[in-house]
C-alpha cells in the first residue's frame, strides 16, 4: 500500500484502551477521554505501540502475538505503567492489532521501541491534549 493510503489508514484508525475492563477509543485529533487523563499522574505523557505487522505488512496472528508478548516483557522489565490498546483500522480486511498504552514513556525511548519493532508509526497522546500520530525514522526510509 503506497504511504500516502497508509497514512490515511492510521489516521483513520479507532485507538482503543482497556481499563478496568471497559474499552475507551481514542481517536487521532479528538479530545482523550477523561478517564485516560485521570491516569496521568506524576507522568504527563503516554503513547500507545505495538508489535504486530511490522512496517504494515501482514504476518500470521501467532507471529504477532509473540512479537507483542516480547514487547510487552521489555515495558515490564522497564517497570513502566501499562494497559491493553488496540488499533481497529476502518479496512475491516485488515485485523485489529493488539498494542500497549504506556504511561511516562518518553518520545525517544517511544521512537527506539517502534523502530526495533518495525514500526512506522505510534500515537502520542498528552494530559488534556489531542492524541497525535509519530512518525518513526523507518518510515522515510
Amino acid at each position: 500500500m503506497p504511504k500516502k493510503e497508509l497514512e490515511k489508514a492510521y489516521l483513520d484508525t479507532t485507538y482503543s484502551v482497556f481499563i478496568d475492563e471497559n474499552k475507551y477509543a481514542i481517536k487521532i485529533g479528538s479530545p482523550v477521554p477523561s478517564i485516560i487523563n485521570k491516569l496521568f499522574k506524576k507522568e504527563k505523557s503516554a503513547v500507545i505501540i505495538t508489535a504486530w505487522n511490522p512496517r504494515s505488512k501482514a504476518l500470521p496472528a501467532e507471529e504477532n502475538e509473540v512479537r507483542n508478548k516480547k514487547l510487552y516483557s521489555n515495558l515490564i522489565d522497564n517497570k513502566y505503567i501499562i494497559y491493553k490498546a488496540l488499533g481497529q483500522g476502518i479496512d475491516a480486511s485488515w485485523p485489529a492489532e493488539e498494542g500497549f498504552f504506556i504511561i511516562g514513556l518518553k518520545k525517544a525511548d517511544a521512537e527506539k521501541i517502534a523502530v526495533e519493532y518495525g514500526q512506522y508509526a505510534y500515537l502520542s497522546l498528552e494530559v488534556e491534549k489531542s492524541a497525535s500520530l509519530v512518525f518513526t525514522s523507518i518510515w522515510y526510509d
